[in-house]
């Protein structure tokens, strides 16, 4: 049985490096939530959205670092830290090929051995903004 660090960096890996989103169940809650900066989600959808336009945004997409910060029974604060390389797109003010890194924070509820809530923050836009010049 796996503890909630070994859950975490399990479906990170599963999400990310598999491009698999079939465990997605085995680790999430049903009645799963994410708070962001901007609006809150509810459900697995909003996980396999992210993984889908990870993937297609980015090529090469890696886990450069998890590190696990604070933990209790309930709660878990920890930090990803990915990079990838931005794929063609019609946007012309992205250079494909350049290499983002970015880092987001996240705090994790479990509740029954699941994933039932998160609170996450991205330095994502900031990253790919300050690349580009």
């Amino acid at each position: 049985m796996q503890n909630n660090n070994e859950k975490i960096s399990f479906i990170l890996n599963e999400l990310i490096t598999n491009h698999s989103t079939t465990s997605i169940q085995e680790v999430f809650s049903n009645e799963y939530i994410v708070h962001t900066s901007k609006k809150d989600y509810q459900g697995h959808k909003i996980i396999i959205k992210w993984t889908k336009d990870l993937h297609n945004f980015f090529a090469d997409l890696k886990i450069v670092k998890i590190q696990f910060l604070v933990q209790t029974e309930e709660f878990i604060v920890w930090k990803r830290t990915l990079r990838g390389k931005i794929k063609p797109s019609k946007n012309k003010n992205l250079k494909p090929g350049k290499s983002i890194q970015w880092n987001e924070m996240i705090v994790s509820k479990f509740k029954n051995g699941f994933i039932i809530e998160e609170w996450n923050t991205s330095e994502f836009l900031g990253a790919l903004i300050s690349k580009q010049n």
